[in-house]
C-alpha cells in the first residue's frame, strides 16, 4: 500500500521560481527512500508537502490515499513526522522534556498519557540525563535526537528528514542510522533527503533524483548508479565504491554488476580468485612464495610453514606476528573462517535493554574471548553501555562482521528485536558459520 504519493505536482515561490515542475513520487509503506539532489533541487519543499505544511500550485498530494484537506489535516500532521535540516528551527522550548511534550499534548492527550510517551522515549533513545536540559545547550547530535524523539512521541506512520545527518559527527551519524534502522524495522516509512550518495547507496531501498525541481530518476540503488549517464545528467556524485570498480573495469580487473558493498566489490576482481586469498598473521618469519599452512588461532588466521591441512603460498615476505597475504589457498577454506554470533536483545516495545540479562551477556563473553563486538539498534547499544563493553563495530555493523568473519575473527553482533534476523539473514547468504542466541 501507498504511504505517500504526489502526481503532477507543482509549486512556484512568492518571487517566481519554480520550486518544483510536475513532480510524480511514491513511498511505500514499511520502504525506506532516499532522496538526492544538490542545494535548490527542490527536496525541502517536496518534504514540505507531505504533511500540509505548503499546498500545492497544481497536482495532488496523497497521504494513506487520501488528499490532504482542511477536514484531515490534523490526523496528516499526526500520522506524517517531518524532522527540519536544522534542529534548532524545531527546538523551541525550555526543556527537552517539555520540548518532547509539546506534539503529544496538541493530541489533547490526557497529563498522564503525556508523561508516558514523554517518560518512553527518553529512555528509547537514550536521552533520560538531557530531560531537564535546555536543548540550546545541547550538541548537535544530542539536539539531532531530541528532534525525532519529539516527531517519534506523537506516534507517526510516516517520518520524513531533511538532511538528517547534516552536520554530525561519525558518533552522531552512527546514532542517527541506527535510530532510522529501528523504526523502520518497527514499520515505520522513512523517507530521508541526503548529499550523500554512499549513504543513500548502503541505506535506502528506493532513489528519488531531484534536480531543478524535477524528478531525473528513480529506481533501487543498483540501478540508479550503474546509469554513469542519469548520474552526470543530475549532477550527482558516484558512490566511492562504484567510482572504484569503474575504474577497475576499464582496466580488466572487473566485471559484473556495479557492487555497493565491500564484499560485492571483492567478488568482481579478476584474474586472482580474491576471495581465496586469506589475510593472515605470520607465525613465524616468513618469505613470498614459502608454502604455508593456515589455522585458526585466538580467533585470527596465522600462517606456519608447513603443508598440512589447509595451504597455501604466502605472497609476501613478513615477520613473524606482521600482517600477510595467502594465495592458492588449497583445502577447506571454511574453516578459515570466524564464527559469527547474532544475540538478539529485546526491542524497546519488548522492554528494550532493561530487559536484559547483563550477568548473561558478561558470563557469555567471558567464556567466548577474542571477540570483536558489534551492536545494531538503540536497545542494543544502551545494553553495551550498561555492560561498559567497547564496540568494535557500531556503523555498517553486517558487513564490518562479515568481513572480520572472513579474516577468521569471531564476532559477537548484539541486534535489537528483529533487527538480529537481518544479520542472520545476510550471514547465511554469505554461509558462514553463525550462532544465534535470545536474550
Amino acid at each position: 500500500m501507498t504511504a505517500i504519493q504526489t502526481i503532477g505536482l507543482e509549486y512556484v515561490y512568492a518571487d517566481g521560481t519554480n520550486a518544483l515542475s510536475g513532480v510524480n513520487f511514491e513511498a511505500h509503506i514499511g520502504e525506506k527512500i532516499a532522496v538526492l539532489g544538490p542545494n535548490g533541487s527542490g527536496k525541502t519543499t517536496l518534504f514540505y508537502h507531505f504533511n500540509g505544511l505548503i499546498r500545492p500550485a497544481k497536482g495532488e498530494v496523497r497521504l494513506f490515499g487520501e488528499n490532504i484537506n482542511k477536514t484531515n489535516i490534523d490526523d496528516i500532521r499526526r500520522r506524517v513526522g517531518l524532522v527540519f535540516q536544522e534542529s534548532d528551527n524545531q527546538l523551541f522550548a525550555p526543556s527537552v522534556f517539555e520540548d518532547i511534550a509539546f506534539g503529544p499534548r496538541n493530541l489533547r492527550l490526557s497529563a498522564k498519557e503525556v508523561k508516558e510517551r514523554v517518560s518512553h522515549v527518553l529512555h528509547r533513545f537514550d536521552i533520560e540525563a538531557l530531560a531537564n536540559k535546555n536543548p540550546a545547550n545541547l550538541s548537535a547530535g544530542q539536539k539531532k535526537r531530541v528532534a525525532i524523539a519529539g516527531v517519534i512521541a506523537m506516534e507517526p506512520d510516516v517520518l520524513v528528514l531533511d538532511e538528517p545527518t547534516s552536520g554530525l559527527d561519525a558518533g552522531g551519524i552512527t546514532d542517527t542510522l541506527g535510530i532510522l534502522e529501528e523504526l523502520n524495522n518497527e514499520g515505520k516509512t522513512i523517507i530521508i533527503s541526503t548529499h550523500d550518495p554512499d549513504l543513500a547507496a548502503s541505506w535506502a531501498d528506493r532513489i528519488y533524483i531531484l534536480n531543478k525541481g524535477k524528478v531525473f530518476g528513480s529506481g533501487i540503488p543498483k540501478h540508479i548508479f550503474s546509469d554513469e549517464k542519469l548520474s552526470l545528467e543530475a549532477g550527482l556524485k558516484q558512490p566511492v565504491i562504484v567510482q572504484t570498480f569503474r575504474e577497475f573495469k576499464a582496466r580488466g580487473i572487473s566485471k559484473g554488476d556495479v557492487p555497493l558493498s565491500v564484499l560485492d566489490f571483492i567478488e568482481s576482481v579478476e584474474g586472482v580468485r580474491v576471495m581465496d586469498i586469506r589475510c593472515a598473521i605470520a607465525g613465524c618469519d616468513l618469505k613470498a612464495g614459502d608454502k604455508v599452512c593456515l589455522n585458526i588461532r585466538d580467533g585470527m588466521i596465522v600462517a606456519d610453514k608447513g603443508s598440512n591441512g589447509v595451504t597455501g603460498i604466502a605472497m609476501f615476505s613478513g615477520n613473524k606476528g606482521e600482517d600477510i597475504a595467502v594465495k592458492n589457498v588449497v583445502g577447506d577454506i571454511a574453516q578459515l573462517t570466524g564464527i559469527i554470533t547474532v544475540i538478539r536483545v529485546p526491542g524497546i516495545i519488548e522492554g528494550g535493554s532493561r530487559a536484559a540479562n547483563i550477568e548473561k551477556i558478561r558470563d557469555f563473553l567471558d567464556k567466548n574471548r577474542n571477540q570483536k563486538i558489534g551492536a545494531m539498534g538503540t536497545s542494543a547499544k544502551v545494553l553495551m553501555n550498561k555492560t561498559g563493553l567497547k564496540c568494535d563495530f557500531e556503523f555498517d555493523v553486517i558487513q564490518s562482521a562479515l568481513l572480520a568473519a572472513l579474516r577468521g575473527l569471531n564476532v559477537t553482533v548484539f541486534a535489537s528485536g528483529g533487527m538480529a534476523d537481518r544479520v542472520l539473514e545476510k550471514v547465511k547468504e554469505r554461509q558462514l558459520n553463525c550462532r544465534y542466541f535470545m536474550l
